[in-house]
This record gives C-alpha cells, structure tokens and sequence, in this order.
C-alpha cells in the first residue's frame, strides 16, 4: 500500500508541476507594443498601465486621421477578446493617438 500512495504523490506532483509550465494568458496592460494592420497599413498599439492605448505608425499620424486610430485601437482589443472602453477619449499627442482606458 505505501508504494501505492508514493506513486499518487508522485502522479500528483508530476501533475501540478505540468501545469505550472502551462503558458498563461498576458494581462492586456502587459501586452506591450503589437502591429495591428488596417486597410493595409502597419500600425502599432501599445496598451501600457493606466491604462493607455496608444496608436502610432512609422509615419507621424494626423490631427485628423482620429477615426483611422479608433478603427486601429479597436481592431487591438478585439484581438484580445475584448473592445475600445467607451469612455476612452482619442487625444492627439506628437503624432500618436493616445486612448486613456484603454480596452474595456
């Protein structure tokens, strides 16, 4: 019998240390920068703590090209399962869209 519970300790331990190997998913403020393609444009969103999305692009974007960032930024987060936080308010900042909630 003892040999019978070393084993399902051991099975368990075994067990429990696959897990810890499993990746988990990233938290979206973690996230980091990431391309996102749109209307095939390169763009990139980065969802930093805060949280703050920002859109850029190699190119400094337009006061303008608001609709553009949003379209981006909502692209981003539904590629993580989630959307633009409805109160986030596009500002423009030196060439970027800056998103302050982030994805909701």
């Amino acid at each position: 019998m003892r040999v019978g519970r070393s084993f399902g300790a051991l099975l368990s331990a075994t067990l429990a240390l696959s897990a810890c190997g499993a990746p988990l998913p990233m938290p979206l403020a973690e996230s980091g920068p990431a391309e996102v393609i749109v209307a095939d444009a390169s763009f990139l969103a980065d969802l930093q703590p805060g949280p703050v999305l920002t859109i850029s692009r190699e190119t400094p974007m337009g006061n303008a090209e608001g609709k553009l960032a949003k379209d981006v930024a909502q692209q981003f987060c539904a590629s993580r399962g989630s959307r633009v936080d409805p109160q986030a308010f596009g500002h423009f900042v030196g060439g970027a869209w800056v998103f302050r909630g982030g994805c909701a």
